[in-house]
């Protein structure tokens, strides 16, 4: 087996592994640090509920993170978190309090905790209020998203709830009622976290989820290979990053479908349409990805535009062709550092997060997808097309399972807006034109540098 260790911030001694199976599944455990063995509650509810169920790597990591949260706060109030469930113990209040805070904020910003800050309350008589310790952490601008709390707690609430079950079964000496206090404790937890639950605002209506062509023009200019402001120093990572955004900015890809792509899922046929395919990977043992990118839903081949395609094979035949290194695997953007180069690139985040930071443009690589879902929409207006009539096509296209989906209904509502599109066409017209022609241009250059 392959493993490639996680750290856990704050080093609190235990840590997520990842592996590669023989069979090219890819799993992960949580270990303690210091003797590298699994710990055994978490390794057991991860073999008997999460992977019995085949719940996707990437949900299964999300589940450690939680539960890693939930030792973390056990080791900052000196919490026994399978003591208090045996005995029946359970958790107070506010003690439960200080996990919800945490569960809400990023680990870097977890203050430190005195050792006398807790009171013993009765969990059912103490009223929801955080204690003066926890106060400042609250107070933190840099706090996970509603959705990722949201998680937390759910991971969190039925991983005890679990332990409560288990151990309670597990116990043969317990008597009856012993047995329906360590239920209890579980369910006692669980309705405290289920009434916390955050709700995410809804997106205004007026508010679009795309980037808007200014911002798009912006980062084009940016992101040009021969541009004299384009953050990235090699020429050659220059063009793979423009490659990756244009593709992006013209398919609305996922950024773990783009990472999925082989060189043979690029198209293009002799009456000149283009495209590529989108292909399901997971578990492939020519992967040497730890974490492997994953295609979320069915496959499907979409089409790409004249500019998406010159920025791509741009890439192929002046970057990626021109290395004897890239011919170790098929997938077609590798990574060009030093230490990983020609392997199969692990993620794009640091791509639109420098692109972020030059710009203070909020990019993401699902606002790309977003992007490339609104440009689409305004295309099938240009064409004189009504909703009803391309809605299969835009589900088909960017892989949602039905028109019940949210971000169809996002869409739906902003298309029945017609005075939003007309600007917007033209705009993008212009936009398509300038990938074109920068991808064009680049391509001369290199020429003329070979040549020269």
């Amino acid at each position: 087996m392959v493993y490639v260790v996680e750290s856990f911030r704050e080093n609190m001694g235990l840590q997520i592994r990842n592996y590669i199976e023989p069979s090219g599944q890819r799993n992960s455990t949580i270990i303690d640090a210091e003797t590298g063995l699994p710990m055994f509650w978490p390794t057991l509810y991860a073999s008997s509920q999460l992977r019995a169920k085949g719940v996707s790597h990437s949900t299964l990591q999300s589940h450690h993170r939680a539960i890693l949260y939930l030792y973390k706060w056990g080791l900052i109030l000196n919490i026994d978190i399978e003591n208090r469930i045996s005995t029946a113990d359970g958790f107070t209040r506010r003690e439960i309090d200080t996990l919800i805070t945490l569960l809400r904020s990023r680990i870097s910003e977890l203050p430190p905790l005195p050792s006398n800050s807790m009171k013993i309350v009765p969990i059912n008589s103490f009223r929801i209020k955080n204690s003066d310790i926890w106060g400042a952490l609250e107070e933190k601008t840099m706090q996970v998203n509603p959705s990722t709390f949201n998680d937390r707690l759910d991971y969190v609430r039925r991983y005890i709830l679990w332990l409560c079950d288990y151990m309670s079964d597990q116990d043969s000496l317990a008597s009856k009622k012993k047995k329906e206090a360590i239920v209890g404790v579980g369910v006692q937890f669980s309705k405290v976290l289920l009434s916390i639950k955050s709700v995410e605002p809804n997106t205004i209506f007026d508010e679009p989820k795309s980037l808007s062509n200014k911002d798009i023009r912006t980062i084009l200019q940016l992101i040009n290979p021969l541009s004299s402001s384009n953050p990235w120093v090699g020429m050659n990572t220059r063009i793979r990053n423009f490659a990756i955004i244009c593709l992006l900015l013209d398919t609305g890809l996922r950024s773990g479908e783009l990472l999925s792509l082989k060189l043979k899922d690029i198209v293009f046929d002799k009456k000149g349409a283009k495209g590529v395919k989108v292909k399901r990977r997971q578990g492939s043992k020519d992967d040497p990805r730890l974490v492997q990118p994953s295609s979320k839903r069915d496959e499907r081949e979409l089409p790409i535009s004249e500019s998406a395609f010159k920025a791509l094979d741009l890439y192929v035949t002046s970057v990626r062709n021109e290395y004897k290194d890239a011919s170790r695997t098929d997938y077609l953007f590798i990574s060009l550092s030093n230490h990983n180069f020609g392997i199969p690139l692990g993620s794009i985040t640091s791509i639109t997060d420098m692109v972020r930071t030059v710009t203070q443009i909020n990019l993401t690589p699902h606002k790309l997808r977003h992007t490339a879902t609104w440009r689409f929409c305004t295309q099938q207006k240009k064409q004189g097309r009504k909703w009803d009539e391309f809605v299969e096509q835009l589900i088909l296209k960017f892989g949602w399972r039905s028109e019940k989906s949210p971000s169809v209904r996002h869409y739906a509502r902003q298309f029945i807006k017609d005075e939003m599109f007309e600007s917007v066409i033209r705009e993008q017209d212009r936009i398509n034109t300038e990938m074109k022609t920068l991808a064009e241009t680049a391509m001369l250059e290199l020429k003329d540098e070979t040549q020269s």
